[in-house]
């Protein structure tokens, strides 16, 4: 018998037979795991298939991810047959840890949009009806966001979250415009995000080098008088008020990162290593004071 399973319809709204509203961290529902897996097949579909794009483009993407994900032998003088290809993301979507789905999904969501994602603004690569450029990433946050999955896609990573304001304060800080600011953020991201080995004393270390590198831009100090001290100091002599507590908690929050646990020279000094709460705080707070700066300077 077929099972009905519709987020939003009568049995969920009537709580007859109500949909899982709580957020996925450790675990995915069979629900999200379907609808990943359905999404998966609608892209492959649109950027393989509807715009018959030569046999060997599908054959060097299912040689990437039998080799780069499921590590596998591949012998590139076979042809990977796609039945069974989909047959395994199938298995590994439906039967595998939430981090082995998500290490997936992001290695394909990256070589999309590597592959395609030059050619996502052209007309013919939009889904239809769809007028703001295509994005891989974009459409499987909007998946996240439906199934209630604790996780975004964040600078092309897979990173948690624990609301749409701080994604998008760390996506306005990545889209800034000024690249040494990006470098850093972005740098910040991959460490903390990075599942297998974080290093969250260096992403502390790039968080507030990327507020010490947009007020470089402001200032045009540079050398060792570029301490954040003197950038905030010559900030405010140059028009740029920031309110008193502001300016001393970010004070208080630079001392503490250049005292706590070695992080301003990682490796020299022990210590306890710094949590994820700490890097994920500190990566947040840094990206709102850099786009606050940008902010007070377009005013």
């Amino acid at each position: 018998m077929v099972k009905v399973n519709r987020r939003g319809g009568f049995s969920d709204r009537q709580e007859i037979k109500s949909e899982n509203t709580g957020i996925q961290l450790k675990n995915l529902d069979n629900r999200t795991r379907i609808q990943i897996y359905n999404l998966l097949s609608k892209q492959y579909k649109y950027l393989y298939q509807q715009y018959h794009y030569p046999h060997e483009y599908k054959q060097s993407f299912f040689r990437y991810v039998t080799s780069e994900v499921f590590c596998q032998k591949v012998d590139a003088r076979i042809l990977i047959n796609d039945d069974e290809f989909f047959d395994e993301i199938n298995q590994v979507i439906m039967n595998n840890s939430y981090d082995d789905v998500l290490t997936l999904i992001e290695a394909i969501g990256e070589y999309w949009e590597k592959e395609f994602g030059d050619r996502f603004s052209d007309e013919m690569y939009n889904y239809p009806f769809v007028e703001e450029k295509y994005s891989v990433f974009d459409e499987f946050n909007k998946l996240f966001k439906r199934e209630y999955v604790g996780y975004r896609f964040i600078d092309g990573l897979i990173s948690p979250i624990s609301d749409e304001i701080e994604m998008g304060t760390i996506k306005a800080t990545v889209d800034s415009g000024y690249t040494a600011v990006t470098l850093h953020i972005t740098k910040a991201h991959s460490l903390l995000a990075n599942r297998e080995h974080p290093d969250y004393e260096n992403s502390i270390k790039e968080s507030i080098s990327g507020v010490e590198a947009m007020c470089e831009i402001i200032t045009e100090v540079r050398g060792k008088e570029a301490t954040l001290g003197n950038m905030l100091k010559k900030l405010e002599r140059n028009g740029v008020v920031i309110h008193s507590g502001l300016k001393s908690a970010f004070n208080i929050l630079y001392g503490y990162t250049s005292d706590a646990n070695g992080i301003r020279h990682a490796g020299d000094i022990g210590g306890k290593a710094s949590t994820f709460e700490e890097a994920k705080f500190m990566l947040i707070s840094c990206c709102a004071f850099i786009n606050y700066l940008k902010g007070v300077m377009a005013d």
